[in-house]
């Protein structure tokens, strides 16, 4: 799409007019090409639909698109000659050697470095003069393509929120009563059933409201959820049947588990199912391959009543797999309830049909033409939700161009329309989520730190690009466009996936539009003109083109082969701005990385790289260094580095959740942009320069001595955007009562180190959302000063608490949803008083050894929907179904008993 590479490259335009990065010259024509652009924006969307039907609309937008990624060229090439001048690079050369070198030894839009540096100033400023006049004559042509125009009609709106929960049971369950069934019945072996049928369909949902459902749960207490995909891993897939089924059984994953093999893992699963009723649902499985490859370790003549569930849209597969007769075939939705998926998700539920008679008459040709997909359905739904007139409604309906003899290219009509109506700052950002592999977890402040460096985020006024990206994250999610997958203590997104159907429509358009290449197959290799790179899988064939892409602006790795070490030989892309090595097997980082100057985005995140290269400072246009869990010890000085906005160095974390950072150099900390700061061990000069960071989000500092409290606390009283604070100290205690006025946007606070009583303070906490106190050695009842927090959802103290009793008062924590107590050793009681605690969910009391009752007015907690409590044998039997304490906790739906380790 022509207006994906146009929004883009207004954005770079913008900030590098507002930056005065270049000469006036350049500046100027920077300006008119913007002015051209602006107008040209005003007709790009509709040029791009009715370019799958006119052929010269294609050409003309193809002109568009590859004109506008020259300016990108020229742009980053004039932006790094300003920033080699800074910096006294590229010392001008004698006349004699300049006459002597090649002319160009760069392809077209790279001028060649054989030349001197105001000489190819002089060449871009020229080239950029040429391009201008080409972008006039585009717009000078697009003005003679006639484009459709909206006319305003009736207008209909009312408040209503999409429920995406009820939706999901739409035609779903006599579907689920025939899978439980199935489940539950009483066949002694091994039973393998298969839901088969088309992307989009549901598969995923409908097993995963089976899997959760109140009954499985019951029946099945040994079981995992493994999403295979087709680029599966097996000893990667082992180990996470074996983690989620010992984590399910609440026993110890073995330390060992990634040294394992595929014979030990096979041998270590056959152990843990041997005598267990056990469910394992295999989602997204290509090939029978997979089944071959773990069968072994399923015990099959158990006789537990065990059972595979298998997802796949291949019927051989699905029949080549399941037992006899047990194959679930997974259809699209009748049209009524077509039509109340519709209304669910677009109407809140108006079945009834209250709305105008034109809007009824749209939405009932939208679910003819959806033809039962629910895919399909919801994703029309949610752009029914944003629309207010009936023409924009019927634009919808007729823009669809359902084929209806094909559901493949049906889903994908209904997708690209849904594709075409995002607005254009939110394009680059949902195909970017493509370059992730299938199902793979997207971390939201992972993939928004991504957009912010890739210069796909507006600025707007009282915002940070984070917030601005947020939104856009969130609105992706509000159109169906990425699913949810994680949720954080207050249901904030804390994780996304793209359907696979979704996803292969946002490859389809990246490798088209040369905005992305995604080689997740050997067969698929990166084009010298490729801009952006992900490499799902690695190939000779792919290290090899590496070496010939001159305008990668981003390389994101995901392959896990030996091999992918040869990558790092290949880093010479001047214009790179992002380079992801998240995970990567790789152990060193080429001293060249230093040279990228348009680097805005380096993570080596979980790599075993122990070293960075001392001159890393000179990455003057960095914004976020990702550390987090490698092998690097010390940080090199980033003093320089005024443009960084997310520095994190946690080397690892325990069991416990202690922390261990990173040792930094002695330089001052001014940087005045940074948001993050994670993983900083603490030195009396670091607690008192961080004062400077008056932009800080988010701050963990670790090893923190008691003498140095009161200059910490100074420095955090000047954090005044601070949402999330982590101090830890170094053994002797924590000393922050000299904190007058905390941050007062504080969210999340987790303090590791002996208090011996709350600070005053914490009083002020207004707006804390999450809580946790780690060996704070309290003598008094810290629910008497927590209980009052109106915003706190979460509170876990460890170690945190060394009295017999915990009170709460009648309506107290009124907001909370999840209260863990671990480790309070001195504990025997618990008070709840009438209307204390009305909104908890989670209470989780483990290792408490010297609590042996359940906390009076649990059976009050009527929200109460997970217990976990680890507990002693006399109570364990007072609290099944036939003994004294049982009435107590029948309301919960789940309760987990456990006998303590001590008593064991």
């Amino acid at each position: 799409m022509a207006e994906v590479v146009v929004g883009s490259l207004m954005l770079k335009i913008g900030s590098a007019l507002k930056a005065k990065l270049s000469q006036k010259a350049v500046r100027g024509d920077l300006a008119d090409i913007k002015e051209e652009l602006q107008e040209i924006q005003h007709f790009i969307r509709e040029a791009d639909m009715a370019s799958e039907d006119r052929e010269s609309v294609a050409v003309w937008l193809n002109q568009l698109r590859e004109t506008a990624y020259d300016i990108e060229d020229i742009l980053d090439e004039s932006i790094y000659l300003a920033g080699e001048q800074k910096r006294g690079g590229l010392r001008a050369l004698t006349p004699k050697s300049l006459h002597n070198s090649k002319k160009s030894c760069s392809p077209k839009g790279v001028i060649s470095p054989c030349v001197s540096l105001m000489h190819r100033k002089s060449i871009a400023a020229a080239q950029l003069n040429e391009l201008k006049i080409r972008v006039a004559d585009i717009l000078e042509r697009g003005k003679r393509y006639d484009v459709w125009k909206r006319e305003k009609t009736l207008v209909y709106k009312e408040a209503r929120e999409r429920r995406t929960t009820e939706s999901s049971l739409v035609g779903m369950e006599s579907n689920k009563k025939t899978l439980i069934d199935w489940l539950t019945d009483e066949t002694e072996e091994l039973m393998k059933i298969s839901v088969w049928g088309m992307g989009g369909l549901g598969k995923t949902t409908l097993v995963d409201l089976v899997y959760n459902s109140e009954e499985i749960g019951k029946r099945f207490k040994c079981r995992a959820w493994i999403t295979v995909s087709q680029t599966y891993v097996i000893v990667d897939m082992l180990r996470s049947v074996i983690k989620e089924i010992l984590i399910n059984k609440k026993e110890s994953v073995p330390q060992d588990i990634d040294a394992m093999n595929k014979e030990m893992l096979i041998g270590r699963l056959h152990h843990c199912l041997r005598h267990e009723r056990y469910l394992i649902v295999l989602d997204d499985v290509w090939s029978e391959s997979v089944w071959h490859e773990i069968r072994d370790a399923c015990p099959k003549k158990n006789n537990c009543r065990s059972r595979i569930m298998f997802t796949t849209r291949n019927f051989e597969v699905a029949t080549s797999l399941a037992s006899p007769h047990r194959v679930f075939e997974l259809k699209p939705l009748q049209y009524d309830q077509a039509w109340e998926l519709l209304c669910k998700s677009a109407f809140q539920g108006d079945l009834n049909g209250n709305f105008p008679q034109d809007f009824k008459d749209s939405a009932t040709a939208i679910v003819n033409k959806c033809d039962g997909l629910p895919l399909a359905i919801v994703v029309q739904a949610g752009l029914m939700h944003s629309k207010h007139s009936v023409s924009e409604w019927s634009s919808d309906c007729n823009s669809l161009n359902v084929i209806p003899t094909n559901n493949v290219e049906l889903s994908f009509s209904v997708l690209m329309r849904s594709f075409y109506d995002l607005p254009h700052y939110l394009k680059n950002c949902f195909l970017y989520c493509s370059v992730f592999p299938e199902d793979y977890g997207i971390k939201r402040k992972r993939v928004i730190r991504l957009w912010v460096a890739e210069g796909f985020v507006e600025e707007r006024e009282g915002k940070t690009l984070e917030e601005v990206a947020e939104e856009y994250f969130n609105e992706l999610i509000h159109r169906s466009m990425l699913q949810v997958t994680k949720r954080n203590d207050w249901e904030r997104p804390k994780e996304c996936r793209m359907h696979s159907v979704m996803r292969q429509l946002a490859i389809s358009i990246s490798k088209k539009q040369n905005f992305c290449i995604v080689c997740e197959d050997c067969e698929e290799h990166p084009t010298a003109t490729a801009r952006r790179l992900s490499i799902i899988e690695v190939s000779d064939t792919i290290i090899t083109v590496l070496g010939r892409i001159s305008r990668l602006r981003s390389l994101l790795v995901f392959a896990t082969d030996a091999s992918t070490s040869k990558i790092m030989a290949t880093l010479s892309f001047r214009l790179l701005r992002v380079l992801d090595l998240h995970g990567a097997p790789i152990v060193s980082i080429p001293d060249a990385v230093s040279t990228l100057f348009h680097l805005r985005y380096f993570s080596v995140r979980q790599t075993e790289v122990n070293a960075l290269p001392e001159d890393l400072e000179k990455l003057l246009n960095l914004q976020t260094l990702d550390l987090q869990y490698s092998g690097v010890q010390k940080l090199p000085s980033v003093v320089k580095l005024h443009n960084l906005r997310h520095l994190f160095m946690i080397r690892s974390v325990d069991k416990t959740g202690l922390s261990v950072g990173m040792q930094t150099p002695g330089t001052a900390w001014s940087l005045k942009d940074l948001q993050t700061l994670e993983g900083i061990v603490s030195n009396k000069k670091v607690v008192r320069e961080v004062q400077n960071l008056e932009k800080l989000r988010s701050f963990v500092i670790l090893e923190v001595k008691k003498s140095d409290g009161a200059a910490l606390c100074a420095s955090i009283e000047k954090m005044t955007f601070l949402n999330n604070l982590q101090v830890q100290d170094e053994g002797e205690g924590l000393e922050l009562e000299t904190l007058a006025s905390p941050p007062s946007p504080l969210q999340k606070l987790f303090l590791v180190g002996h208090l011996q009583r709350l600070p005053r303070w914490f009083s002020f906490l207004n707006s804390l959302k999450v809580l946790r106190l780690q060996s704070s050695g309290l003598n008094e009842d810290p629910f008497c000063s927590l209980q009052s927090l109106p915003m706190l959802v979460c509170l876990e103290l460890h170690k945190a608490y060394a009295g017999e009793e915990l009170q709460c008062e009648e309506g107290g924590f009124l907001s909370l949803k999840t209260l863990r107590l671990i480790e309070l050793n001195q504990l025997k009681q618990i008070r709840m008083g009438t209307g204390a605690l009305g909104s908890l969910r989670e209470l989780h009391l483990s290792r408490c050894r010297e609590l042996n009752a359940l906390p009076q007015g649990i059976k009050c907690l009527t929200t109460l929907e997970k217990l976990y409590f680890e507990v002693s044998e006399e109570l364990l039997q007072r609290m099944q179904p036939n003994g004294g304490e049982y009435h107590k906790i029948s309301h919960i739906p789940t309760v987990d008993l456990t006998l303590r380790d001590d008593v064991i």
